[in-house]
């Protein structure tokens, strides 16, 4: 493993829990001698990843800014939230942009709508990897090699094991999941809530983004869950074409 992604390591030790750590623990969480953790906390804190705070380190200012700049030019942020807040408006539906990062699915932007249902999965905080409809959509449009990676590093995690005994089972579960283009999580994720959610899917990249609608579970029997996942799909799509164009435009620039 290179330098690099070592020091990536150090940033991942970080949560609501453990929020000042000192170089010692760094070099016994990572298991690298305590010479090498000082190198790695000296050279982010030098960088502005880590603040240095007596000896004990807390996450720095530079990781705001990063998340400053990656809300102002990610393209598929920029794209979609306008057709967002179109959304919350038509639905009344708090709506939320996730998207992937390894085994990860976070939460990128929410849109509060007129039902504010309180979700608890904020901005940044990854989603249970095999609850919810954001997840569950965005693992059933990947590339079933990627998929079967996915089900061996969490093959015993008991989310997963709900979905299925063994790998056949949990690939069969997914395909219906995609062949319905949309998934409806009820009280999956957070009490009282109801999630739909569709893939913004760009042709020639695949699955970038999940959108969700969410509200209240007391709204469910006055809402067309198909209904409303027909018109989320319409707008999923609308984001995709506009990422299509952009891609387009950058090759051609390129």
């Amino acid at each position: 493993m290179s330098k690099f992604a070592r020091m990536i390591d150090v940033l991942d030790l970080y949560s609501e829990k453990d929020t000042l750590l000192t170089a010692e623990e760094v070099a016994t969480r990572l298991q690298v001698s305590r010479p090498t953790a000082f190198r790695y906390v000296r050279e982010l804190s030098t960088a502005g990843f880590l603040a240095n705070y007596s000896g004990r380190y807390s996450l720095g200012a530079r990781i705001i800014t990063l998340d400053y700049r990656i809300r102002e030019s990610d393209p598929v942020l920029k794209v979609a939230r306008e057709v967002m807040r179109k959304l919350s408006a038509e639905t009344a539906c708090s709506s939320i942009l996730c998207r992937m990062y390894n085994d990860d699915i976070i939460n990128v932007h929410h849109e509060i709508g007129y039902d504010d249902s309180g979700v608890t999965f904020g901005r940044g905080r990854p989603l249970p990897l095999f609850r919810g409809s954001a997840s569950k959509i965005m693992l059933a449009h990947l590339p079933p090699a990627r998929l079967k990676k996915i089900h061996e590093r969490h093959r015993t995690d008991p989310d997963l094991r709900a979905l299925g005994a063994d790998w056949p089972q949990v690939k069969a579960y997914f395909t219906r999941v995609r062949q319905t283009g949309h998934y409806v999580s009820n009280q999956e994720l957070d009490a009282g809530t109801v999630g739909v959610a569709a893939p913004i899917i760009v042709p020639g990249v695949g699955p970038v983004a999940v959108i969700s609608l969410v509200f209240s579970v007391d709204r469910l029997a006055l809402i067309n869950t198909e209904g409303l996942a027909t018109m989320l799909k319409v707008r999923t799509a609308e984001v995709a074409t506009l990422l299509g164009v952009l891609t387009d435009e950058a090759a051609s620039a390129g």
